[in-house]
């Protein structure tokens, strides 16, 4: 009964792994020069898939567990690092446009090739007994501290991403690539519990098998889903690597060389105190014309009013506010809302929302709660209306 199980959940996974990197691999998008690193990631995940798929198809077709086991689960091992590579680089890929570089490519494939080879040794000459059922542990081992290795570096990357998304949108455009930390969560517990279930008797790999489904559904749906932000979060990625070239050009500020501290001695955020004073008294004109209740604003809209650039914005905003870009923004716009509910104690929500830059009501709702600890009902309800 279990082998009929195991069979049916190998034939299942095995036919939406070929659907998927079938997607994934040949799937249309479109022609625009941005989405190239998108292409390549979707490219990269079709080939983890692909790799995962051959090996379900030996395990279904060859069954190689039935016939030495200690043979299977190192060819699994070989399958799992190669995945791991591939399902690293597409994520990060989606983070870090340069990632994929042939110098890192030839790296990582003589990497797998050298696990591929002590692989093979162990499995050639290892003497026939206990130490040959035992020699698949320490590759075991080696795999997961390279599966931490990779996801540490994804999140790392991640965080940093998110940061900088913070510090480009006043929305939470962070929430477009979320779905990439729950994803290596799960890629983790994925990955780890390959190299533990890979040791398990034959009657209870069924299960890891069925419960990996979901963990494939999740991939695709994510990546076809991400699709329809990636635009607007590779455009961010692009000018905030551009960031770094504009610092050094016109900005419309007074020069400061890099010698010439400022009248306190020191610089702050790579500024003189001079162009500071200058930000400062510009985004004070901003604010207090509220061009903060402007929707889809980013830095560069700001940048654009005070006639900059977004690198020395954005510098002086997380050292003046000490938060980002979309903390402080949205602090603004909060404050003014609940000024506008002071004075206008019948204005609908909707409006509230519209007039403070908010696109929608829902997210206005859920931002305010986030400020205030209470929905925009709930503080018009108290008894003085006043938070």
């Amino acid at each position: 009964m279990e082998t009929d199980i195991y069979h049916f959940a190998l034939c299942v996974s095995l036919t939406l792994m070929v659907f998927f990197s079938y997607r994934f691999i040949f799937g249309r998008l479109p022609e625009k020069a941005i989405y190239h690193p998108y292409r390549v990631s979707r490219a990269l995940m079709g080939a983890a898939l692909l790799d995962l798929s051959a090996n379900y198809s030996v395990h279904m077709f060859l069954t190689p567990r039935q016939v030495d086991s200690t043979s299977a689960i190192l060819m699994n091992l070989c399958t799992y690092w190669l995945a791991v590579w591939l399902f690293g680089s597409a994520l990060m890929m989606l983070l870090d446009r340069t990632y994929v570089t042939r110098k890192r490519f030839v790296r990582y494939i003589l990497a797998w090739v050298a696990y591929l080879l002590a692989a093979l040794a162990l499995w050639l000459f290892m003497p026939r007994g206990l130490p040959y059922r035992l020699c698949p542990i320490p590759l075991a081992l080696l795999f997961l501290a390279y599966a931490v290795r990779v996801a540490r570096k994804v999140f790392l990357t991640f965080r940093k991403a998110a940061r900088m998304l913070d510090d480009y949108y006043s929305d939470d455009a962070a929430a477009y690539i979320r779905w990439m930390s729950v994803f290596t969560y799960w890629a983790i517990v994925f990955g780890v519990g390959q190299g533990v279930f890979t040791f398990v008797p034959d009657r209870f790999v069924y299960i890891w098998i069925i419960s990996a489904i979901p963990f494939y559904i999740y991939l695709y749906t994510s990546y076809a889903n991400y699709l329809l932000f990636y635009e607007q979060v590779a455009g961010a990625f692009c000018d905030s690597g551009n960031g770094k070239q504009e610092s050094s050009g016109s900005d419309g500020l007074s020069p400061a060389p890099p010698d010439q501290p400022g009248g306190d001695g020191k610089m702050r955020s790579g500024m003189s105190r001079v162009q500071e004073e200058q930000i400062e008294r510009k985004i004070d004109e901003w604010v207090a014309r509220k061009g903060f209740t402007a929707t889809g604003l980013t830095i560069m809209d700001l940048a654009r009013e005070t006639a900059t650039n977004r690198t020395y914005v954005s510098a002086f905003v997380n050292s003046h506010y000490g938060t980002t870009f979309r903390e402080w923004v949205n602090g603004l716009r909060i404050e003014y809302a609940m000024r506008l509910m002071e004075e206008q104690p019948g204005m609908p929500i909707a409006d509230v929302a519209r007039c403070t830059g908010y696109i929608s009501p829902s997210h206005f709702t859920r931002t305010f709660k986030e400020k205030t600890g209470m929905t925009p009902g709930l503080w018009y309800s108290r008894p003085t209306g006043k938070a």
